[in-house]
């Protein structure tokens, strides 16, 4: 006779992953912030013991939970504060509540979040993938994605950032033109050795990114020079490493357009300790705009993401979605504006950014 095997239960998972039961309910709930270790020891113990939260019965009267999700690669980047913060107010406004995951860059985690999140009929899905679209293995997960749904109820999935796959909708950056606009900004100052510290190629950003790089280059006849260009990891770290690299080639750089801030003030701090003065020897740009680029000294000129709109936008494309579910898919194509502060142009007035922090 076969013994009859106790379900799994929050208690167990909290027991293996060593934390408390409200720590295993604010994650899997989203219901509290939660460190990205103690997410990823409550996840790792989900996965260990097969535990799977089933909320359904929760929206089967109203057919739906009035809960969404965003999952972004990270918790603790600058950059998705502000955006997060635009897309709860407007979620909370429409009376919907928010549960945020950090995936810290790793595609299995991402895909572990999606099938919790099915589990647990969520509403909808705002997504900042790490899937790269152009390995052999992506199409599957993003056709999975095109078509999610638990007991034939469709869930919703919009992505930021970057649209992975031809049916979902999504609110992107025009990167490859932002990208060109920082670069030629370097190019009217007189700039001629622009290198670039490239974000990484993997995602569907850095390649639009690099390629408006080149564009401008391209455009006002200047030549492309391989060791020019490196790749960085969107970390500062990363920028200072790679503008340490840049400096160790002879190929002199004027300038340097960075895949995004957080590289540039690496950049910016290597070109210092090298006893180089920004702009007058290395001019550098960055992308996003986030707070600290108006901080630091000398402060970081960008170009400025609307965050606060690409919240807004992508609330509202799940809202379309939910409603008709047969809609066309929408592709909404933000543009990024010029910002010129003091690593390009010295002098110019710069005020603090007081507002998004």
């Amino acid at each position: 006779m076969t013994k009859n095997t106790k379900p799994v239960g929050i208690k167990d998972v909290a027991r293996r992953a060593n934390v408390s039961i409200s720590t295993v309910s604010n994650v899997l709930n989203g219901t509290k912030t939660v460190s990205e270790s103690l997410q990823e020891r409550v996840m790792n113990a989900v996965s260990e013991l097969n535990y799977e939260v089933n909320m359904v019965a929760r929206g089967l009267k109203s057919g739906k939970t009035n809960t969404i999700a965003v999952i972004v690669p990270s918790l603790t980047s600058v950059f998705f504060p502000p955006l997060l913060k635009s897309i709860q107010t407007i979620a909370n406004q429409n009376g919907y509540s928010l549960s945020v995951f950090g995936t810290t860059g790793r595609l299995e985690r991402e895909k572990e979040y999606i099938q919790m999140l099915r589990s647990q009929w969520i509403d909808g899905i705002l997504l900042s993938s790490c899937v790269d679209t152009d390995a052999p293995d992506s199409a599957e997960y993003i056709d999975m994605l095109s078509d999610l749904s638990v007991n034939g109820h469709p869930i919703p999935l919009i992505c930021l950032e970057s649209a992975i796959g031809p049916k979902l909708d999504a609110v992107v950056m025009d990167d490859k033109e932002g990208l060109k606009t920082a670069t030629e900004h370097l190019i009217s100052l007189g700039r001629k050795r622009i290198a670039y510290i490239a974000a990484p190629t993997t995602f569907s950003m850095g390649k639009s990114r690099r390629e408006g790089y080149l564009a401008a280059l391209k455009q006002n006849e200047l030549p492309v020079d391989s060791q020019l260009i490196i790749e960085g990891d969107y970390s500062p770290v990363s920028g200072y490493d790679c503008m340490n690299a840049l400096l160790a080639r002879d190929v002199g750089p004027d300038a340097v357009a960075v895949g995004n801030d957080q590289m540039g003030i690496g950049a910016i701090r290597a070109i210092l300790d090298a006893g180089l003065r920004v702009p007058e020897d290395i001019a550098v740009i960055g992308y996003n705009d986030n707070f600290p680029a108006s901080l630091i000294q000398p402060s970081l000129s960008t170009i400025h993401v609307p965050k606060t709109e690409m919240g807004k936008m992508a609330f509202e494309l799940f809202q379309r979605r939910a409603e008709n579910p047969s809609a066309s898919r929408m592709l909404v194509r933000l543009n990024g504006d010029l910002v010129v502060r003091n690593s390009t142009v010295a002098g110019t007035d710069t005020s603090w950014d007081l507002r998004s922090w």
